[in-house]
């Protein structure tokens, strides 16, 4: 346990892991149809890694209740991917649609949306369990959520959530003994290896929890037993990974304090690099190993210092104009 007012070192790691892992999977992302090896990692990632980075930010959550700061990030940086979606791919109309968000921008909206629910499922006696039992029910939905607000993505990943929020800090500690790291490691690698040999069928859309059962081709009135079991994996992988990341200052503690900035920079890299068709030469192992390379590279500049004073214009703007000025207390008359 970290004394008082000594920084936590354990989550900077966590943190950082976390976004690199994103990063990994959205560079793979091109050649999920086209490669069996990269759809095996993209699947094996996806598994975990937005099941976890919900479970910290609800964690986190207990601390900041505050939703501005997403509120803003969102406007701005989904008018930024709008901009660069109109200019690459040479859009007719420039068409600004706040509510249905653009790629990697619905984490943020979804975000306030848990943080709006937040305070209503802390006043259930089970909420955890009601909110996977909606979870699953969601999917049942007539009407298409889809990514509308990310409504369907927020639902089916609030458990998550809520579980990060009720989480202690001494639970972790758990994880951090030799047998459950041995054995963590043992399923990570037996996961992956069953990912390569048996998983060329399983649909990335399942782990994306954006549709409804019957769009992901699954209409029978069983399918809920699908995401129970796709939700189960990803309880037992993210405890891997919790297990097996370092607890103590590591060379990505630092960077790990500022995860925001390659999460929603990193994008813009990966759509010109698409747009450029870089892809094309991606054709063997060693491309892919490069392409990897290059995603922890990417997260690793955009986790840097000079990148944050760069761009704090964006991720923290002086929005003071927009508020009443506080008027000063009346002097009492003698």
């Amino acid at each position: 346990m970290p004394e008082v007012n000594q920084r936590d070192y354990y989550f900077d790691n966590v943190k950082f892991v976390l976004i690199t892992f994103v990063v990994i999977g959205h560079v793979l992302e091109p050649l999920y149809s086209t490669s069996e090896s990269a759809k095996a990692l993209y699947n094996f990632i996806y598994f975990f890694h937005i099941p976890l980075f919900v479970f910290i930010t609800g964690y986190f959550s207990k601390k900041s209740g505050k939703l501005s700061p997403y509120l803003v990030l969102y406007v701005i940086f989904e008018t930024l991917y709008t901009l660069l979606d109109y200019y690459l791919n040479g859009r007719a109309n420039l068409k600004f649609t706040f509510f249905l968000p653009y790629w990697i921008t619905w984490y943020l909206l979804a975000v306030i949306l848990w943080k709006i629910a937040l305070p209503y499922f802390t006043k259930l006696r089970y909420p955890i369990l009601f909110a996977s039992c909606l979870a699953v029910l969601a999917g049942y939905a007539s009407t298409e959520l889809g990514y509308n607000l990310s409504s369907l993505r927020a639902i089916n990943f609030f458990p998550f959530f809520l579980a990060g929020y009720y989480m202690k800090r001494k639970y972790f500690c758990y994880l951090f003994k030799w047998p459950v790291k041995l054995a963590s490691a043992f399923i990570m690698i037996l996961t992956l290896g069953l990912l390569f040999r048996y998983g060329q069928n399983l649909n990335c859309e399942w782990l994306w929890g954006s549709y409804s059962y019957s769009k992901l081709g699954s209409p029978e009135w069983y399918a809920g037993i699908y995401r129970v079991a796709i939700a189960a994996v990803s309880v037992i992988l993210s405890l891997c990974v919790l297990s097996l990341i370092p607890t103590g200052r590591t060379r990505i503690s630092d960077p790990g304090i500022r995860t925001m900035y390659p999460f929603l920079l990193h994008g813009f890299v990966f759509k010109i690099m698409d747009h450029l068709g870089i892809y094309r030469y991606i054709d063997t192992w060693a491309d892919q190993t490069l392409l990897i390379l290059l995603a922890i590279v990417i997260t690793f500049i955009f986790s840097m210092k000079w990148v944050e004073k760069l761009c704090r214009v964006l991720f923290s703007p002086n929005l003071s104009c927009l508020y009443k000025k506080k008027s000063s207390p009346l002097s009492r008359v003698q």
